[in-house]
């Protein structure tokens, strides 16, 4: 999402893949805006990237608090 070309096609090229809450937690954090993380969103949503909860209950309330 920083310009690395060969990235942005790998990631364009795969067919869905998965990340931990704790990932996307940390990609969250990185983050300067809303802007970012609607466009974070989106990305994801278009990869077709599936989020994987350690707990659901616990990883839900992480998710909120960031």
């Amino acid at each position: 999402m920083r310009g690395n070309e060969k990235a942005k096609h790998l990631i364009r090229d795969t067919n869905g893949f998965s990340i931990s809450v704790v990932t996307y937690i940390e990609l969250v954090q990185g983050l300067r805006n809303k802007e970012e993380l609607s466009i974070l969103r989106n990305s994801f949503k278009s990869w077709s990237v599936t989020i994987i909860y350690i707990n659901e209950e616990i990883s839900t309330k992480a998710m909120f608090l960031v």
